[in-house]
């Protein structure tokens, strides 16, 4: 099957500024291509409506609506079907290679040609992994929904596309968008997220708005590449950065959040590796970030079990990331699914139980148990 690529979240009627058309037609499914019809006849469409002008069945319907999102052709109103569409895993029996449109090779293809079965052979019949089947999963359970809810529509739909702009008027709206973003912009945004306008254009748009006054122009962020361009009120916030206050709040948030700075790919030569933080990449699907004024105080792997601290916290400020990690940890609706309590059984590589940092977290209201430290959720 087509694999995923990444999500991309853009106003209605937008799509067409930060999505680029296709090099060439996609080969689809024949389920796929009956379910592109349908959507192109009937418009936003619900599941029922789809199944009902296709003829499908629930399964195949999935199937098909999966690989138009996968090559980037529909879409749908809710981020909930979305996230269905990551989780769904097709039955091995339905999985085909697509080759020019072709169906599931054939699996005689590396016999000899002069290949003739014996008589009276055993017939294999090759039993499915049931790790890549389908789990089941209780409809009851908060988070869980229970089918593909919203309605689905094609990308390229007027309503959603947009009208196409000048390059001008284009780059113009992807500066600006990038400046309430970021508040800081340079080359890197684009090579990150490749938009259907060339830099020289953006660069252009941005000069403009420097010297009408809005943007500034200079070096602010260490690590960024070339010519950086800021509102003036982000150049404040950044020198502000450096003189952190005491009541400054700890933010907790996941290491793949599209929010955390420190997930965007810089230059190889623009930091040294001294330079790097050691704390701000951590691995894994748990990964987490406790960060003060911008620095990382506490990275977290395995949904807070392997915990890093960073040494120059005081004892009152870890336990403030402590409990902005728990809480953090406790609000995400992954954890929400699992165990309901966070377990901690090492803090910078030592046994939680005899890390210096021990009392720090136990004032943040964890508790020393045969695991290691342990936050137990009220209720």
């Amino acid at each position: 099957t087509i694999a995923l690529g990444a999500l991309r979240f853009f106003r209605r009627g937008e799509a067409g500024i930060w999505m680029s058309e296709p090099a060439g037609a996609l080969p689809l499914s024949d389920a796929a291509v009956a379910a592109r019809d349908a959507l192109e006849r009937l418009g936003a469409s619900f599941v029922g409506d789809l199944q009902a002008a296709t003829g499908a069945s629930g399964l195949a319907l999935r199937d098909a609506l999966r690989e138009l999102v996968a090559a980037g052709i529909a879409t749908n109103d809710t981020i909930e079907s979305l996230r269905e569409v990551i989780r769904m895993r097709p039955l091995p029996d339905r999985a085909r290679r697509r080759a020019g449109g072709a169906a599931v090779a054939d699996p005689t293809r590396w016999l000899p040609a002069d290949f003739t079965p014996s008589e009276n052979r055993y017939v294999v019949q090759r039993r499915a992994n049931v790790r890549r089947l389908p789990k089941w999963r209780r409809p009851d359970v908060p988070g869980i929904v229970s089918g593909w809810v919203g309605r689905w529509s094609l990308v390229r739909a007027p309503g959603t596309w947009g009208e196409p702009l000048p390059e001008d008027a284009h780059a113009e709206l992807v500066a600006r968008q990038w400046l309430d973003r970021y508040g800081v912009v340079t080359r890197d945004w684009w090579r990150r997220e490749r938009p259907p306008v060339p830099w020289r254009a953006i660069y252009r748009e941005l000069k403009r708005l420097e010297y009408r006054g809005e943007v500034r122009r200079g070096y602010f962020v260490r690590g960024l590449a070339g010519a950086q361009f800021a509102l003036p009120e982000a150049v404040e916030r950044v020198r502000a950065a450096a003189g952190t206050a005491d009541d400054t709040p700890m933010v907790a948030l996941a290491a793949g959040d599209p929010a955390n700075p420190y997930n965007l790919p810089l230059e190889a030569a623009a930091l040294d590796a001294t330079e790097r933080d050691p704390l701000s990449r951590p691995r894994g699907g748990g990964a987490w970030l406790v960060t003060w004024g911008g620095r990382v105080a506490l990275s977290a792997e395995g949904r807070g079990r392997r915990i890093g601290v960073a040494p120059w916290l005081a004892p009152e400020q870890l336990t403030a990331a402590a409990r902005a990690l728990a809480e953090g940890l406790l609000a995400s609706p992954g954890l929400a699914r699992r165990a309901r309590d966070i377990t901690v059984a090492t803090i910078n590589g030592v046994g939680a139980a005899a890390a210096p940092q021990t009392e720090a977290f136990r004032a943040a209201g964890y508790r020393i148990t045969t695991d290691g430290l342990r936050y137990f959720a009220e209720g």
